[in-house]
């Protein structure tokens, strides 16, 4: 009966509930959906054969017939059947049918249990009470499972997301520290060493090289930290200027150079330089674009192909001149169910095992800050970031798209404080 990739699914698949044959079975239709969900993800038949053995008792009171009654999971059962069978690969969809399977022959053993235990009840004078009562709360109770049911499933969310924050945290903070103490013992021992050894000095450049990198990956993991702070404190500042996006994009590519050569992929821009100067913070868009082809990098396998392209939105109702930057890979692309979330501070990709605290190892995530933190700096310009990707696939790599559209005049919410940087010439 438990079966965590059915219960993700069907969370993924509200918009699956659409409308019932009766309206008076919505709530009901809608509060037996999120049972199943809970019943897939813990195993536990306890709310659903409560929610059930109420609405079996109000059918009996009002006269509806078993049958009838039956209808409302027999036809979620065929919906959820056929969406399996259209989106899921044949190997896991069996084991999906098969908890589905278990999930529904309990339910409507449960319900036609339940009705006939009513029908007995409406025998007795009872039954008139049972009618008047459940009249008056059935939505409110009904209601109220389908929200403790959504409530406990985000608790558990949060609860494993602050989990995996807390052990990759501590993961991303002590590797360079490792590195930083390593290498101070190097320098401590050779400090005792002859003054005349070999190579003395070539291995001076080596360590100090080594730990500035890792005070440097300390204090990139140290400065999200702090941008989500301020973000969530609604203490971000931006400082405004013209900005030419062509060149903002190139210094964020020779950065990355080394990369791209490493992993063999070529990246091609096209009409950037084109575009109308963007009133933006320039450290905070180059946070942008580093963040966005970074990942592209690192979600491309090598050999792969990176295409960074612009254009012009004109001004329609409502609506300013905007520029729109979008970053195209032929990498592994998103799965549909992560698209909606892949934004959220903390939210991870996969498993916590493919954690990395190398920059462009292929398929290596990190602490699931960098999608957080760009979407908040592109909000925080009066702007906006979406993600697009037929779906994921390591063999095939259909790719995927994220598109930033940015005002030219930035309009920055009213929680943002703001410096216009006025009568200056355009820059990168």
């Amino acid at each position: 009966m438990q079966n965590k990739r059915l219960a993700q699914w069907l969370q993924d698949h509200l918009e699956m509930l659409g409308t019932t044959q009766r309206e008076q079975d919505q709530t009901f239709h809608t509060a037996l959906y999120e049972s199943i969900i809970d019943m897939a993800l813990h195993g536990d038949t306890r709310m659903v054969e409560s929610m059930l053995e109420s609405t079996a008792a109000y059918a009996v009171a009002t006269n509806r017939n078993l049958t009838d009654l039956l209808t409302v999971p027999e036809l979620m059962r065929e919906r959820i059947w056929r969406r399996i069978g259209e989106e899921i690969d044949p190997e896991p969809a069996y084991a999906m049918f098969s908890a589905v399977d278990t999930i529904f022959v309990h339910i409507i053993k449960v319900t036609i249990d339940e009705y006939l235990t009513a029908t007995k009840l409406a025998h007795a004078a009872r039954a008139a009470e049972i009618a008047r009562l459940y009249t008056d709360s059935e939505q409110k109770v009904l209601k109220f499972a389908t929200e403790m049911a959504r409530a406990n499933r985000e608790l558990s969310r949060l609860e494993q997301a602050k989990t995996d924050f807390i052990s990759i945290a501590a993961h991303e903070l002590k590797t360079p520290l490792t590195l930083i103490q390593g290498y101070i013992n190097i320098l401590r021992e050779s400090g005792t060493s002859s003054p005349s050894a070999p190579n003395q000095e070539g291995l001076m450049d080596g360590i100090i090289e080594g730990i500035e990198r890792g005070a440097q990956r300390m204090n990139s993991i140290i400065e999200d930290m702090l941008d989500l702070s301020a973000m969530d404190l609604k203490r971000l500042g931006l400082v405004l200027e013209p900005i030419n996006l062509g060149k903002a994009v190139d210094l964020v590519l020779s950065q990355l150079q080394a990369a791209l050569i490493e992993r063999r992929q070529t990246i091609e821009c096209q009409e950037l330089l084109a575009l109308p100067p963007v009133e933006a913070d320039r450290r905070r868009l180059h946070q942008v674009f580093r963040q966005l082809i970074g990942n592209a990098i690192k979600y491309t396998p090598d050999g792969g192909h990176i295409a960074v392209s612009g254009k012009l939105l004109p001004a329609a109702a409502n609506a300013p001149d905007r520029v729109q930057i979008s970053v195209k890979d032929n990498g592994v692309g998103i799965a549909p169910e992560d698209r909606a979330k892949i934004f959220e501070k903390f939210y991870r990709v996969g498993s916590s095992s493919l954690h990395s605290t190398h920059q462009t190892k292929f398929m290596g995530a990190g602490p699931g800050l960098g999608l957080a933190i760009t979407k908040g700096l592109v909000q925080a310009h009066g702007g906006q970031i979406t993600c697009d990707s037929p779906g994921f696939d390591v063999k095939n790599c259909p790719g995927s798209t994220f598109t930033v559209t940015l005002p030219v005049i930035a309009a920055p919410p009213a929680e943002v404080q703001v410096k216009r940087i006025e009568n200056q010439s355009v820059k990168a």
